[in-house]
């Protein structure tokens, strides 16, 4: 894919990290609530209690701060994937994306038809795209961007479909068919 996330330079400083952790949780709240068109670094910076100078020393827009959380965020789920216990066997981001997806449907309906959710839903998405191609490539199956694309239009579509249903089938069951189809063509 195109746009890729990239890893966010290795902040050192304690304090560093804990603003940039307090900012990224601030825009977490805000979303809850506002729109992204909305919402401004001003109300980022109340809700996080900081200085709008210590938001400026670590991104240049509230977008960035978006990114920059993707960003950390997909090496916190790849840790997170590998630990949980995975009836996909090898493809630990599959396992991870349906339970997040299932616990956060409220979150995910608020989003709906709003530029907060157009603009999260397309970074997660090339989030996900990462995390499931390092998986397939774990497995020696490196995917084109066109097949990549097509898996996580797919994967999304099936999920979506499953939680419009009232998660009939169990979710084990859903991971290891989506792990069936995902292995067949790629």
């Amino acid at each position: 894919m195109s746009d890729t996330l990239q890893t966010p330079p290795l902040v050192s400083d304690r304090r560093a990290l804990r603003s940039r952790r307090m900012l990224w949780e601030a825009l977490l709240a805000l979303l809850q609530d506002h729109d992204w068109a909305d919402i401004n670094v001003q109300m980022i910076c109340e809700k996080a209690d900081v200085a709008r100078s210590t938001f400026y020393a670590h991104f240049t827009a509230k977008q960035d701060l978006l990114d920059s959380g993707f960003a950390f965020g997909a090496e916190e789920i790849e840790k997170i994937a590998l630990q949980m216990q995975n009836p996909a066997g090898d493809l630990p981001t599959l396992v991870w994306l349906v339970d997040h997806l299932a616990s956060s449907q409220g979150f995910r309906r608020r989003l709906q038809g709003s530029s907060a959710g157009h603009a999260i839903m397309t970074r997660f998405k090339v989030m996900t795209s990462d995390l499931l191609r390092r998986d397939l490539e774990r497995l020696g199956h490196p995917v084109p961007d066109e097949t990549l694309v097509f898996l996580i239009g797919g994967i999304f579509a099936r999920i979506e479909g499953w939680l419009a249903q009232g998660c009939r089938q169990p979710q084990p069951e859903l991971v290891a068919s989506l792990r069936k189809q995902i292995i067949a063509l790629v």
